[in-house]
């Protein structure tokens, strides 16, 4: 057994707990600090909660492409008016994606925004798969698209086919709903999961489809309803030029959740709140009662043209499991008795001492129909009473006056070493705690309240596949068995931080990319080796033929200081420096924290990028960079040569750029620097008076106004997807070949277009002062050219460029035409 301490409960306070007891608002309070003073839930709630769930045994799966999907609102109506169970299906883990609060990207940010749907779906009470194994695997968020079959087929075809199969299986939804339409003007990858939503449906209940699945244990599962969405997907960033389809059902809700006194849209921006990566999290004051949903397809027969309940057909609950046919009718009356008592303990849900009598009626119920449940019957009941079972035992839990703890003692661990998980648990003398049994995974071996990672252990995976809130997560968890009457209740228990297994060594290799400018006298670069649980001498660093890495300055056990040294004449060339650390591949670890969800830790193989790149600089002269914390421009240009003077908010407000003849804007910043905001009539003045002023790509969220922000007017398309290229190698047209920013100092040609990631660009501007000329035309497949991606004016004696160009995340990728560009922008208005 674990360690236990009798009647004692040490707890820290949640987050939204500890946002309730600020002091009283100096200022009007934010969306999120609204939305964490209203989510605070004492006993009784929890409680009340818990008993929702007995209320129905139907499970509503969605299937989006990322996290922050999911319709939120509708989602906390079906689970706090109907106790229908929400179960989350991402395809993937929205690596591609912007960050609006941190630095993270790429598999990174995939492994934060995996956490903030955690936490997203806990807030719902729902449980989350997802379909994407992580940024090296096919199925991930590349960054947009607009054609569903062709991101169907980057993805792979029978991957995703075959992971969403293994979710329909695995969760048994009696009903699914897609989160989007696939309709043009969306997101491609939104409509690649409708696309998969339905193969998936077709297939999921033949026994010949993915046959590993059924010996694996699953059985095949036939989903009895699809829904769409009767109403458009727009909000200014998609197109809703095609109408939805028709309304057959109308989900009702109160006007207010009658426990918090919330509406479903708030309690739906709990949820929302979690995607901050996302800048999600909106106080919603108007109530929203009613959800237009399509029913698209149905496991038999034809789909209903109209329905007044979305639970019509279903086995809703625990009494419509009485009716089904080949039930014994001992089982049956069980059953019939167990739905009264459920609804009796709703409404006695505040004496816990009449609704814990009543839960152990339900559990004895529901007990005596699973072993009287006929095998015909299994694939259809045995998951739903089983699901009840855990559900009956949480809530006794919650009546009895439990309070229970699980935490590991001791750091994140590495293969070979042990650590010590403790229980503490606060119960009246009434509960026997029976057992508590640690569970972990394979290559974890438990053993009291002690677990041993085996020599071959594997790594923690960050991007956690599946979530409960009912418990049972990550690597291990506490079962808790306690006497409460006369049930023996099990609880799984997760650990408050993670246990982590992560490499007996690690390496942290600096810079993590590295830039040679070609174009300038050519020097060795420094970087610097540091190793943890492993000395330097256990490095080994191989290097293409005429490249060095000699060691500098004072070497320790722990840190090791070397110059990089290209050949005299290295020419165009990429490789990658992948060290060996103990004669295995070496692992950077990675570990953020941010309030909305803790802790993560990050194990990634080291892999420096080397690019050379040929980028001649403007004459010398110092350019100015406002970063808005989104992106490092600023760094690039620093190791393409550039003198780059980074701007604080307090060199903004007293001016210290007037001297500085171009200033950098970085993405997002007019929205994230007030400063900034603050000196935007300063800066006119400055460009007037002969500055260059570069912005970088900004949303019309982002403080853009386009009257006043750009020093002329300049508008921000909208609805996004139509101001967008996302064919990274989509044909770049040349309008103004004589333009100085296409070439000087370098002449931008079709080389400088070639081996773009992702996309080309997008919030494009839509109109403009004549003032400004258009500078390049691009389109994807099949669209008009576009001809905002970069734009630029005389403004006085000065400039105003303005680009949608990604070239933030072009520069991150080491694509040398970006940086020649970039050269070329920071030029001087006049030289």
């Amino acid at each position: 057994m674990t360690k236990m301490t009798r009647r004692l409960f040490i707890a820290s306070l949640p987050p939204a707990l500890l946002a309730t007891r600020m002091p009283a608002f100096a200022a009007p309070a934010s969306d999120l600090q609204l939305i964490a003073k209203q989510k605070l839930e004492p006993a009784i709630v929890t409680m009340h909660r818990r008993l929702e769930r007995l209320t129905s045994t139907l499970t509503f799966m969605t299937t989006g492409a990322h996290p922050d999907d999911e319709p939120s609102g509708l989602l906390a109506s079906l689970r706090h008016v109907y106790g229908i169970r929400p179960v989350l299906y991402c395809i993937t883990r929205g690596e591609g994606g912007q960050n609006s609060i941190g630095a993270e990207r790429g598999s990174v940010l995939g492994v934060l925004r995996t956490r903030e749907m955690e936490e997203a779906s806990r807030s719902l009470d729902a449980s989350l798969a997802f379909g994407g194994r992580g940024h090296n695997d096919s199925v991930h968020d590349f960054g947009f698209s607009k054609d569903p079959n062709a991101t169907i087929d980057r993805w792979g075809r029978d991957r995703v086919v075959e992971r969403m199969t293994w979710a329909f299986r695995q969760y048994k939804p009696d009903i699914v709903m897609n989160c989007f339409l696939d309709v043009p003007g969306q997101h491609g990858q939104h409509r690649a999961a409708v696309v998969a939503t339905f193969i998936t449906a077709d297939i999921s209940g033949n026994p010949d489809e993915y046959p590993e699945q059924i010996k694996a244990g699953l059985a095949p599962w036939s989903v009895p309803k699809i829904y769409s969405p009767a109403y458009g997907g727009g909000g200014g960033v998609y197109d809703d030029e095609t109408p939805p389809p028709p309304t057959t059902l109308t989900v009702t809700a109160p006007e207010r959740d009658k426990i918090s006194g919330a509406t479903f849209p708030q309690m739906g921006e709990w949820s929302r709140s979690c995607h901050l990566t996302q800048a999600m999290g909106r106080w919603r004051p108007e109530p929203q009662t009613e959800w237009a949903l399509h029913l698209a397809k149905v496991a038999k027969g034809e789909p209903a043209k109209t329905e007044k309940d979305i639970r019509e057909g279903l086995i809703a609950t625990v009494g419509d499991i009485a009716n089904v046919d080949g039930m014994p009718a001992s089982a049956a009356d069980a059953m019939r008795n167990a739905q009264g008592l459920i609804d009796e303990a709703m409404a006695d849900y505040g004496d816990p001492v009449v609704v814990t009598a009543k839960l152990l009626e339900i559990g004895k119920a529901v007990d005596e129909a699973r072993k009287q449940l006929p095998q015909e019957l299994h694939d259809n009941i045995a998951h739903r009473l089983e699901r009840k079972t855990r559900e009956i035992d949480l809530a006794l839990a919650t009546a009895s006056g439990m309070h229970i703890r699980a935490f590991t003692e001791g750091a994140d661990i590495k293969a070979g070493d042990t650590i010590t998980i403790k229980t503490l648990v606060d119960a009246p003398e009434s509960v026997e705690i029976q057992s508590a049994e640690i569970i972990a995974r394979e290559g974890l071996n438990a053993a009291g309240d002690q677990v041993t990672a085996s020599a071959d252990a594997a790594l923690t995976n960050p991007l956690t596949e599946q979530f409960d809130p009912l418990g049972g997560n990550g690597d291990a968890f506490v079962r808790l068995t306690a006497k409460i009457g006369d049930r023996s209740a099990v609880i799984d228990v997760d650990l408050e931080d993670a246990l982590r297994v992560l490499p007996s060594a690690s390496l942290e290799l600096k810079p993590d990319a590295v830039v040679f400018n070609t174009a300038q006298e050519l020097a060795p670069v420094a970087m610097t080796a540091t190793v943890t649980n492993a000395k330097t001498d256990d490095l080994k660093i191989d290097l293409p033929e005429g490249w060095a890495m000699n060691k500098t300055g004072s070497t320790s056990e722990e840190a090791a200081s070397f110059d990089l040294q290209p050949p005299a004449k290295p020419g165009e060339v990429r490789f990658a420096i992948e060290p060996e650390l103990l004669g295995k591949e070496a692992y950077a670890i990675n570990t953020f924290s941010y309030p909305h969800i803790g802790r993560s830790v990050v194990p990634t193989k080291v892999s420096v990028p080397v690019q050379t790149v040929g980028a001649e600089l403007p004459a010398n002269h110092k350019v100015g960079y406002i970063s808005g914390g989104n992106d490092n421009v600023g760094l690039w240009m620093k190791r393409l040569g550039i003198d780059v003077v980074e701007l604080s908010p307090k060199d903004v407000e007293r001016g210290a750029y007037r001297d500085l003849k171009t200033i950098v804007v970085g993405i997002f910043a007019f929205g994230r620097r007030k400063d900034l905001a603050a000196a935007v009539p300063a800066l006119h003045e400055w460009v007037k008076k002969g500055g260059h002023l570069v912005t970088l790509y900004h949303r019309p969220s982002d403080g853009w106004n386009p009257e006043t922000v750009p020093p002329a007017f300049l508008k921000i398309g909208s609805p996004s997807i139509r101001f967008r290229v996302t064919d990274a190698n989509s044909e770049v047209d040349i309008l103004e070949p004589d333009h100085p920013l296409l070439n000087y100092p370098n002449k931008i040609g079709p080389e400088d277009w070639a081996n773009w990631d992702k996309e080309r660009g997008l919030y494009f501007a839509s109109e403009w002062d004549e003032a400004y000329k258009p500078l390049l035309a691009m389109s994807d497949a099949g669209e008009d050219k576009l001809k905002g991606s970069l734009v630029s004016a005389e403004i006085g004696e000065g400039r105003h460029t303005h680009t949608s160009l990604v070239l933030h995340h072009q520069l991150d990728k080491l694509v040398p035409g970006a940086f020649r560009l970039l050269a070329n922008l920071v030029q001087p208005a006049k030289h």
